[in-house]
């Protein structure tokens, strides 16, 4: 199941698929050495046209890129990810997650979660975890792009009263074949607007079913 492109860096950090057939794609690149701040001018106000409240460079990036281009992306301060390890997979019944708005959810053994090496980290296609985003302290990034299965993210939304931009789109199925095409766009805005040094080193894992059309 693993296909991973691109050299080594520093950075190492592995990607897994550990429930197959729930995730069809998980793409991710660090971006080093990004500061972290307000977005220029001209992306505040494209996004407030669409409807979006701007939060900082990299998340209104994230956000800028889905607005565009249809696929959602999720961005984690990467010093932060526990055994450097990113793992999509379901949890034990009763296991309690805590959001990114504070709100403390119990999760159903068929909620697909992003997790580190100890915990989970996001709702899958729905909403982020508290500690998984970016912050003013933030140093490295990983982005986030990934085809996760339409009707898991739907039930979970449901499940936890929770609506996203995000899960809107996965409920909705996203192009199978955008993820690596988005998330080499926001890799190169990070870049150009966050000061960031994109790694060479793209995790790239799929269930070997996706078209590649667009790459």
């Amino acid at each position: 199941i693993k296909a991973e492109t691109g050299r080594a860096t520093d950075d190492e950090l592995s990607v897994e698929i550990a429930d197959e057939g729930l995730c069809d794609r998980y793409v991710a690149r660090i971006v080093r050495n990004v500061k972290v701040g307000p977005s220029p001018d001209w992306m505040v106000k494209r996004l407030n046209a669409l409807g979006v409240r701007p939060h900082n460079n990299i998340v209104d990036i994230t956000n800028y890129v889905m607005m565009a281009y249809g696929q959602p992306l999720h961005c984690f301060d990467a010093d932060m990810i526990d055994g450097r390890k990113v793992v999509v997979r379901t949890l034990p019944e009763g296991t309690k997650f805590q959001t990114l708005d504070g709100e403390e959810h119990t999760l159903s053994d068929r909620d697909l979660m992003i997790c580190n090496e100890n915990e989970p980290m996001c709702l899958a296609g729905v909403f982020g975890g508290k500690g998984s985003g970016t912050y003013d302290s933030t140093c490295h990034v990983l982005l986030e792009s990934a085809y996760f299965h339409p009707s898991w993210v739907r039930k979970s939304a449901r499940r936890h009263g929770i609506s996203t931009d995000a899960s809107f789109r996965f409920e909705r199925g996203v192009d199978p074949a955008g993820q690596l095409y988005a998330l080499k766009v926001a890799a190169k805005l990070v870049k150009e607007l966050a000061g960031g040094e994109i790694a060479m080193d793209i995790k790239d894992v799929d269930a070997g079913n996706t078209p590649r059309s667009f790459e």
